[in-house]
């Protein structure tokens, strides 16, 4: 663990009221918004329409196809299904994975 994990943790023992602990838990979900942001940007950059993805939800686990659009905070991938029929999935940027 990394020394402000450490503290982190420690610092939790003294934690006394239920507005301490929603204080808390609003400053590790905005700091989690940030740090998805920044993962998903960061695999925006290297994706583009075209590229063959692996996706890695929960559903569709490591199922491949191509990106065929991008958006704002999301792709469509077009994929194959069971019977093999064309599927479009609108998926997050930190679901992909470049093949």
């Amino acid at each position: 663990m990394k020394v402000g994990t450490i503290k982190i943790i420690t610092g939790i023992e003294y934690i006394t009221t239920t507005a301490e602990i929603d204080a808390v838990i609003d400053a590790i979900n905005k700091q989690a918004k940030i740090v998805r942001s920044a993962e998903a940007a960061k695999k925006k950059a290297v994706l583009s329409v075209g590229d063959r993805v692996t996706i890695n939800g929960k559903k569709n686990k490591n199922t491949e196809g191509v990106i065929s659009r991008m958006k704002v905070k999301r792709a469509i991938v077009r994929c194959k299904n069971d019977q093999g029929a064309t599927v479009l999935w609108d998926c997050p940027f930190s679901i992909l994975e470049a093949v």
